[in-house]
């Protein structure tokens, strides 16, 4: 990141007649107007939000029949990982990896478990740990713990299992609990996964206080949360980090003292930078007051990246265990009290207590090391400053309490699972159907063609696939695709000036109908195909991940509304008079691929761009698309690109005038947030659980205050929406829609009909479904595919979904069902040639 900035901006120089090609005689025009810029968004019929949100589903898969832990065969299911370390850490309090969490998950079981629902076609849930659902006794607690009167869903009663137990037999009741949590918020332990209890929406009282107490009086930093301006206006301390940001680690100022890792916006005090060699160069000394003020200042070009490089200092005020929000009633029943109230806590709090923080006192406290401040052992925690532990670090230090337990552990080999016959789950008779499997086994295989070489021999049940074998296995029966929450889109600079500046003619990209023409010349489908492992053709800013009902699972791309938008966007009509009698007709139909469409759009550009003086109609035109390397997927994926707009172009004004040119640019978003590129590859992505403040803050609130995150010259706040709420018009910014589906009061919304999150989930469908035909409308980022990973699935196991299915994916471990038991698998491969 060092000292990027300065060098992207002495790249911006505006040129007016000298261009990449030489001397012009023609000047183009100075300024490039888009004319207004309004769409009618969609009719909306308001209707109020359920009470709490809605009703979970609780009905769960019945499964096979005799396919489950009462089978008397036995079943193996062999896996791979890459590799298996000494970094590996199951820990609940401390881990990293998804390999560390795929240890923790077999032999854990949360309060509340996402369950395949009775027609496989979503979720349920319903209690394990936990004996019954969340309930709220906020009134409880009104005059402590922060609650006053009024106020719901900030404290929640659980009652425990009491048939729960450790694999050793033990019972687990509230004091492990209250335990294992003061374990994971130990001040001398600073365990890395205490976030999840005092950070984001799921804050536990105090939590946060007691996990620093020992450091109470200092002042801390943590990374800013929301704009500059809104921690401005909060009257905080921000703060740079100079030695992430640039560079100073180690550095001095005139009087040989270090420069701290963190400095006030308002520190003036002068670090000298060694790698500027001239002392008197502005940058050769640099303070934390004026890398704020030049970078991350409001309006500054770096605002949009503060939140990776601005931090807010704090006084930290720690507190004592009795503050913090979690309490014991009694042998089998905890309290949770929270700092924010739960949004719709029906769905929320079985969510946030999905996993658990469940730790074996006896070996934890075995477990544990002491060290004093100068880093020496002592004997008691008492007297040590700081502690760890190698809980859940290998064989010997491992206990669970779920349907597995661990039995072996090697490095850089292998570990295996066997039943936990102390599980609760094997004689309750709630788990009839599931757990089939016996043995989950997991081996090293680093080379990812030895792991298709174990596959096809029968040695492992499933494998990832690459972009190289699709070709054989695309068409396989077996074959199962995981979709990414990611789109992948072409996104445009628009800025006239700053397209102007670059001299290669790359300022057509300012007329919406030469971008139109391009996003219609791409065969989706194809390039899906050709140059992705396993992605699908994409056309909606939010691919079929996102889920805007979180109680039945409903995703928001099979909204009637969401459908119906693609199709327009797309120019797929049904209905009376239409090309397709239904809009589920329809919708299957979009393809995005019309190129006497996009011919048509380019004749229009061609036209607009004559007449508006902004290219002379001869002079060659070069869009510049920068990628990340010069791999040759991304040689293939441009010259398709490349190939396209030219063919879009043919029997237009532009014909063999349009070119591309790829670039390599490893920096290439940063070089787009500076308004330096024509287009680039963006993927964007993430909180499939919250699909409609996506909207908002992937593509809406640039801190710069464009108006936009990416789209460099797209001002979503001057682009106008019209929705007919209830046969009255209501007209506002893309931006302040998309804001206000991020639940923020916007005025002229707010105050007309209420909060968004009053209205249902369709009603909040319907306009957010208008925010994406506005982000689309204009062709400033057109989708190209969804992101997914492909793999293959063994003829020995079943799957209990054919597609994938929200957070509960194919069913899990506990609904996979076998064709073969172990004894017959062998016979089976040892005698036939496997065909996949």
């Amino acid at each position: 990141m060092k000292r990027i900035a300065s060098i992207v901006l002495s790249l911006l120089l505006v040129l007016s007649c000298v261009s990449a090609f030489g001397e012009a005689a023609f000047t183009p025009a100075e300024t490039y107007e888009t004319g207004e810029r309004s769409l009618f968004a969609g009719d909306v019929t308001l209707e109020e939000a359920a009470a709490g949100g809605g009703t979970i589903n609780t009905e769960i898969y019945a499964g096979v029949e005799g396919k489950d832990y009462t089978d008397e065969k036995v079943y193996t299911y062999n896996d791979y990982t890459a590799s298996i370390t000494s970094s590996s850490d199951w820990n609940p309090h401390t881990w990293e990896t998804n390999d560390d969490s795929n240890l923790l998950d077999m032999m854990t079981v949360g309060f509340y478990a996402f369950k395949l629902n009775a027609d496989r076609t979503g979720y349920s849930i319903v209690p394990e740990m936990a004996a019954d659902y969340p309930v709220d006794v906020t009134s409880e607690y009104v005059g402590t713990y922060g609650v006053e009167e009024g106020e719901t869903a900030k404290a929640f009663r659980i009652a425990l299992n009491p048939a729960a137990t450790w694999q050793n037999g033990e019972a687990i009741t509230a004091d492990d609990y209250i335990y294992s949590m003061q374990q994971q918020l130990n001040p001398k332990m600073l365990n890395r996964r205490a976030d999840s209890y005092y950070s984001g929406e799921f804050i536990i009282v105090k939590a946060k206080d007691y996990l620093y107490s020992a450091q109470a009086g200092q002042t801390a930093y943590d990374l800013m949360e929301g704009t500059v301006q809104e921690n401005l206006d909060a009257g905080k301390d921000l703060c740079v980090d100079m030695w992430g940001f640039w560079g100073l680690e180690g550095c001095v100022d005139a009087d040989g003292n270090e420069c701290p890792q963190y400095a006030s916006m308002n520190d003036d005090t002068m670090y000298r930078d060694p790698a500027v060699e001239d002392e008197t160069a502005d940058e050769a000394w640099v303070s934390g007051k004026y890398l704020f003020d030049t970078y991350f200042a409001p309006g500054m070009p770096y605002e949009s990246y503060a939140n990776e490089y601005v931090y807010a200092a704090y006084v930290i005020e720690g507190a004592t265990w009795d503050e913090v929000g979690l309490v014991k009633v009694d042998d089998y029943t905890i309290d949770i009290i929270l700092e924010k109230p739960v949004a719709e806590p029906a769905f929320y709090m079985p969510y946030n207590l999905s996993s658990n923080w469940l730790v074996y006192e006896p070996l934890y406290e075995e477990c544990k090391s002491f060290f004093d401040a100068e880093g020496k052992e002592v004997e008691t925690e008492e007297e040590a400053a700081t502690v760890t532990t190698n809980y859940c670090k290998s064989l010997d230090t491992t206990i669970g309490y779920g349907p597995y337990k661990l039995t072996y552990f090697e490095l850089d080999k292998q570990y295996t699972f066997e039943r936990n016959e102390n599980w609760y789950g094997y004689s309750d008779g709630k788990h009839l159907g599931q757990y089939q499997t016996d043995i989950y086994t997991v081996k090293v295989i680093a080379e990812h063609s030895t792991a298709m070489l174990a596959f096809e021999s029968g040695e492992i049940e499933a494998v990832s696939l690459q972009a190289e074998d699709m070709e054989k296995y695309a068409s396989s029966q077996y074959i199962h695709y995981t979709p990414e929450s990611y789109t992948t889109k072409v996104t445009f600079n628009t800025d006239y000036e700053k397209l102007l500046g670059r001299g290669t003619n790359s300022q057509i990209l300012v007329i919406d109908e030469f971008r139109e023409g391009f996003a219609k010349s791409l065969d989706r489908n194809h390039f899906a195909t050709a140059f992705t492992a396993a992605g699908t053709a994409g056309y909606g800013i939010l691919n079929y991940m996102y889920v805007y009902d979180p109680f039945t699972g409903a995703t928001y791309r099979d909204n009637d509304a969401a459908k119906a938008v693609l199709c327009d966007v797309y120019g797929v009509t049904y209905g009376e008079g239409g090309e397709y009698e239904t809009l589920d007709d329809a919708y299957a139909a979009i393809t995005g691929y019309d190129m006497e469409g996009a011919r048509a759009a380019m004749a229009v550009a061609y036209d607009k761009a004559i007449e508006a003086g902004i290219w002379d109609g001869e002079s060659p035109i070069e869009i510049e698309f920068r990628v990340y390397n010069s791999d040759t997927i991304y040689v293939q994926m441009f010259t398709y690109f490349d190939t396209q707009l030219k063919e879009a172009c043919v029997g237009t004004g532009f014909e063999g005038k349009v070119s591309m040119k790829m670039t390599v640019d490893a920096d290439y978003y940063n070089t787009n947030y500076s308004g330096a590129a024509d287009a680039i590859f963006t993927t964007w992505g993430g909180a499939p659980m919250s699909p409609f403040s996506t909207f908002y803050q992937c593509y809406c609130d640039g801190s710069d205050g464009s108006g936009n995150q990416m789209e460099y010259g797209f001002d979503t706040s001057a682009v106008m929406l019209t929705f007919n709420v209830d046969g009255t018009e209501m007209t506002a910014s893309l931006q302040d829609w998309a804001s206000w589906g991020n639940n923020a009061d916007v005025a002229g919304i707010t105050d007309v009909i209420g909060n968004f999150s009053d209205y249902s989930y369709d009603t909040r469908c319907q306009f957010m479904a208008g925010v994406e035909r506005g982000l689309l409308a204009y062709y400033t980022t057109t989708p190209i595919y969804y992101r997914n990973v492909a793999s293959l699935t063994s003829q020995k196991i079943n799957y209990a979904a054919d597609s994938y299915v929200q957070i509960v994916g194919f069913g899990g471990m506990d609904y996979i069902t076998y064709n073969y038991d172990d004894t017959e698998w062998a016979d089976y491969i040892s005698n036939n040639t496997l065909e996949y």
